[in-house]
């Protein structure tokens, strides 16, 4: 019994710690709304000031620390799947939910996570002794990476419904959607037009096009003028010139942009493809972050469970039967 209750308060130390760093990586469902509107804009704008890894890294640290959180969960997950618990297990729920659910606010995120991550718990210690008996070879390794894999589907599975229903109740994540791509849309524009202005405003540039332009004119002229003299073609060319470098001159980005964003706001407010988006929106955005948690549970949390479980077998010497 003193060997259980040492074990019980080495998981929820576990827990503790990854509930702490999944806290201070500050991931949460507007994060990711944010993160998932400006995704283009920080890759094209991004990369203009900065290197790719600097770009990569403010964007995703945030993402690579709640991995981290993820990595702990899976540690204690392993823990169990090797180390068998006796009812004690069904006490686990007390620090998954305290004091943590009082920093999370108890929201719905966080009420499903925790309930997910508790069946889990619950789900891997028999799975974790079904596979010591069956398997047959590496069985140190495979029984934490399938056991646990196994109990983050399930837990996966209530992140998914969590933020579904998230998504579903609360209209401020479609509003912080639109507006975010909104801004994000507006700043590439108009930072595409700033590059086009200062390409047309370099001499090469601006002669090659004033010069174009003047041969056009002159040719109409000349085709319904044709008894002018070689003078006052001369002259007229003189000043079509002097027309077009004023207007060229007072061509200003600031005139360009009027009312851009307006334009813009307006184009995707009444964009069909955006609005089957919103009316979608809570079961796509839930959607893509359970396949990326799957896609992770797939290349690293079974991988790196199955080490944690090779570590546990060898170190604390449990019994393989």
């Amino acid at each position: 019994m003193k060997t259980e209750i040492l074990e019980f308060i080495f998981i929820s130390v576990l827990f503790s710690l990854g509930f702490l760093v999944l806290y201070i990586s500050n991931v949460n469902l507007n994060s990711i709304t944010l993160l998932q509107a400006s995704f283009i804009k920080i890759f094209t704008l991004g990369v203009q000031e900065h290197s790719a890894f600097e770009v990569f890294i403010s964007t995703f640290s945030e993402i690579l620390t709640a991995i981290l959180s993820f990595i702990i969960f899976c540690f204690a997950l392993s823990f169990l799947s090797v180390r068998k618990m006796g009812n004690l297990r069904y006490f686990l729920i007390i620090p998954i939910f305290l004091p943590w659910g009082i920093l999370f606010n108890f929201s719905i995120l966080f009420l499903f996570f925790g309930f997910g991550l508790f069946v889990s718990c619950l789900y891997v210690i028999p799975l974790g002794e079904t596979y010591k008996m069956e398997l047959k070879k590496w069985k140190k390794f495979r029984v934490g990476s399938n056991a646990v894999s196994k109990s983050l589907f399930v837990l996966f599975l209530f992140i998914f419904l969590g933020s579904f229903i998230s998504f579903s109740t609360n209209d401020s994540y479609k509003q912080v959607f639109l507006n975010t791509t909104i801004s994000s849309i507006t700043d590439i524009v108009s930072s595409e037009i700033s590059n086009f202005n200062t390409q047309i405003r370099s001499s090469d540039a601006t002669n090659e096009i004033i010069s174009q332009v003047v041969e056009d004119q002159m040719k109409e002229i000349k085709k319904q003028y044709p008894n002018l003299t070689e003078e006052q073609y001369l002259q007229i060319e003189t000043l079509i010139r002097k027309d077009i470098e004023k207007k060229m001159g007072s061509l200003k980005v600031n005139e360009v942009n009027l009312n851009l964003s307006s334009v813009i706001s307006k184009g995707i407010e009444n964009s069909i493809l955006l609005n089957a988006f919103l009316v979608w929106f809570p079961i796509i955005m839930s959607f893509t972050i359970w396949v990326f948690l799957e896609f992770l549970r797939g290349v690293l949390f079974s991988p790196i469970s199955g080490v944690f479980s090779m570590i546990l077998f060898y170190v604390f010497r449990f019994q393989e039967e």
